[in-house]
């Protein structure tokens, strides 16, 4: 096996959140390794499992990984607290000399305020910051014009498709390069193949909403979905929300959902496995029931039938932060669904082209099938 290499250029690749973010920099993870550049991958101290294993998987050796600590007082406080992640901001302040020193950090997310106010501060010239954009969805975290004054923090941009691109373009970021490099989930589907669900032949629905509570359709219409699939037997339910609705501090506890959905033969309920994370639902189901998800796009990489729920009576259809709402039929009540599900194959077809069309400005589709090379030529042209 190899080993990393202590030549070269230096690149850290941040992971400070849930098992979400992981499939978003694994792929450029091991284009860089497998070019033998010293990358090292920087995160808070834990068991990591899926992390090791997807590394191990990869012929990866786990060496890279590099924990930083955080501060006694402050282990003590997440211990007491029970929280399942330690800030990122504590972490940097410990460790700030030893961030400042690599020739490029990666980030998944907007945790770069204090390290970048402290490049400029040490009036340093690296290290380049750069974005590996995270989710191709429609609303406005990252990609709205509020964002812009972070976004510009960025040396490189990574794009998944044009839709995100103009998105940024209109920004006019200054000294920022925007590149169109593909969506680096979708090499995952080259390393891993899904389990089957379910043992019948029924369809599958999956549920799949979003954690914000002014967004999501969990908190008015969730257990009515649960109560309408387990009063409907004949129909399959995967409940697969995003993983911080019942992971990040002050979502939800996955005790509050009765036992008896847990215990129904139709219904899977998964708050916190890797599954929810590398596409194994979006690919097992017949169709998509959510709300704001950018995982509404990882579906429709095969076009199927999608029913979106308007928890909040949103006016929608002019709202550019809803442009998923357009690729199927949008419920303000779950009942709805009775006459939805049987009848799909009446629905669809007007839908299939949105959807298509939806899929081409949504993801890039580069000549080669390896998108994470992409991006990882991109990173090393920028440092």
């Amino acid at each position: 096996m190899k080993t990393t290499k202590p030549a070269g250029k230096k690149i850290g690749f941040l992971y400070f959140d849930d098992i979400h973010i992981i499939p978003h920099f694994i792929g450029p993870l091991k284009e860089l390794y497998e070019a033998g550049e010293n990358v090292q991958l920087l995160t808070y101290e834990g068991e990591h499992t899926y992390l090791f294993q997807l590394l191990d998987q990869l012929k990866i050796p786990q060496e890279i990984v590099k924990f930083l600590p955080t501060y006694w007082y402050r282990k003590i406080g997440n211990k007491l607290k029970k929280r399942k992640y330690p800030s990122h901001y504590y972490i940097f302040r410990k460790n700030i000399d030893f961030l400042l020193s690599y020739d490029a950090l990666i980030f998944n997310d907007l945790i770069q305020p204090y390290l970048f106010r402290m490049k400029q501060k040490n009036g340093l010239k690296t290290p380049r910051f750069i974005m590996l954009m995270h989710g191709a969805g429609d609303h406005e975290y990252m990609i709205g014009e509020k964002y812009a004054g972070q976004m510009a923090e960025f040396d490189l941009i990574t794009a998944p498709g044009n839709k995100i691109y103009e998105a940024y373009k209109k920004m006019d970021l200054p000294a920022t390069k925007i590149a169109l490099t593909g969506y680096q989930k979708f090499d995952l589907l080259k390393w891993t193949t899904p389990p089957v669900f379910f043992s019948n032949k029924n369809k599958t629905i999956l549920y799949n909403p979003h954690f914000k509570r002014e967004l999501s359709s969990w908190y008015k219409d969730g257990l009515r979905v649960l109560e309408f699939f387990y009063t409907h037997p004949e129909y399959n339910l995967i409940f697969a929300p995003h993983i911080n609705l019942f992971n990040k501090k002050g979502f939800l506890n996955k005790k509050d959902i009765p036992d008896k959905y847990y215990n129904a033969p139709n219904i899977l309920i998964d708050t916190g496995s890797y599954h929810l994370v590398n596409m194994d639902y979006t690919r097992s189901a017949d169709i998509y029931l959510g709300d704001v998800s950018s995982q509404i796009y990882e579906f429709i990489l095969t076009p199927r039938p999608a029913i979106f729920i308007n928890s909040h009576n949103i006016d929608w259809k002019k709202n550019k932060f809803y442009k998923s709402w357009k690729l199927g039929p949008v419920i303000n009540e779950i009942s709805q669904l009775e006459n939805l599900l049987p009848a799909d194959k009446k629905w669809f077809p007007e839908y299939h082209i949105i959807q298509k069309k939806a899929l081409n400005e949504t993801f890039f589709q580069p000549k080669t099938d390896n998108i994470s090379k992409i991006i990882a030529k991109e990173i090393l042209t920028s440092i």
